[in-house]
């Protein structure tokens, strides 16, 4: 009993000692496993922060496509320079496209007497002093020619052959190359259109445009629409969209204010719901860019933030770039 209790207590310093040694090791594997995680999480933390910066560093650079010097040159892609340009007020009016009144030309018979021959019908095209009809005199039973004063276009026949002529035409003929824009002018916008100034005649459909010059404003209202009417002529060019009849817009410059970076109006585009302008950073690649716009006028629009002075952008067919970055990211997307 004796030998027992002395080799217990012999033990029991041991058994202490021991317990201490498990006891700090312990402690010292828990002090280095928890630096060791908040490393790793300061570590994910740094990387997560390089990303962000990284996505908004592409954000703010904008995307970028390739486009070959040769195909931007076919395809009408134009580059210009940056730089000040001015921002002209308009006055938008309605109206209609009409002939000149010179070239519209309203062809009678000069001698009574039945028509013997029809040589001309509506929508065809003739020469001045060409043939149109031949009447018989009444009085002196010769066969004279009825021909056209001016070039241009059989826009209406009102006879027949075996027809009797009288005070009425019997063909009418345009020139449908000398248009001009009717514009309907409000009495309260009278004193701020005056011949002299430019205005841009634009179709219905937004495809048609021409800049055109106000000829003169008539001094008397219309009675039907109580407006007055600004004349603006216009020279088209053959098989020109323009018709006589048709309803047109006219935006009528009146005042011009100078900006310190001015783009075309069509060189700014949407794209992902932002407005860029696509900077040529070098011969075949081109930046979306980011702007800030500021007044719009009747061709230009100010550009107050994105796109400095002397930087080289598209002014021209911006919207075929638009297009190869649009396809680009499709491809990416897929």
């Amino acid at each position: 009993m004796n030998t027992f209790r002395m080799k217990h207590a012999a033990l029991a310093p041991i058994a202490l000692v021991f317990a201490l040694g498990l006891s700090g090791c312990g402690a010292g594997e828990a002090e280095s496993e928890q630096p060791a995680a908040e490393a790793g999480h300061a570590e994910g933390e740094e990387e997560h922060a390089e990303g962000e910066a990284g996505h908004a560093e592409e954000e703010a650079g904008g995307e970028r496509v390739t486009i070959p010097v040769e195909s931007a040159r076919e395809s009408g892609i134009v580059v210009a320079t940056a730089g000040p340009g001015a921002i002209e007020e308009t006055l938008n009016l309605t109206g209609r496209i009409m002939l000149q009144p010179s070239a519209r030309a309203e062809v009678h018979a000069p001698y009574s007497g039945p028509v013997r021959a029809v040589l001309r019908n509506v929508g065809d095209s003739v020469r001045r002093n060409e043939t149109l009809a031949r009447v018989e005199s009444a009085e002196s039973l010769q066969t004279y020619a009825i021909v056209t004063p001016i070039a241009g276009v059989v826009l209406d026949r009102q006879t027949n052959i075996g027809d009797v002529t009288s005070e009425q035409p019997l063909f009418v003929v345009g020139d449908l190359s000398r248009l001009q824009a009717e514009l309907n002018v409000a009495t309260r916008d009278i004193g701020r259109i005056s011949s002299g100034q430019r205005v841009f005649i634009t179709g219905l459909d937004g495809a048609t445009r021409v800049e055109a010059q106000i000829a003169s404003v008539l001094p008397t209202a219309d009675a039907h629409s109580q407006t007055l009417i600004a004349r603006a002529p216009i020279s088209v060019a053959q098989g020109s969209a323009l018709r006589p009849g048709m309803a047109v817009r006219g935006a009528v410059v009146t005042a011009a204010q100078q900006a310190a970076v001015a783009v075309p109006r069509d060189a700014v585009q949407t794209l992902e719901g932002r407005s860029v302008v696509f900077v040529r950073v070098s011969d075949d690649t081109y930046e979306a860019r980011p702007v800030t716009l500021g007044r719009t006028g009747a061709t230009q629009v100010e550009i107050l933030s994105g796109l400095a002075a002397g930087e080289a952008y598209v002014s021209e067919n911006a919207f075929l770039v638009k297009a190869e970055i649009g396809k680009g990211s499709a491809s990416h997307d897929h």
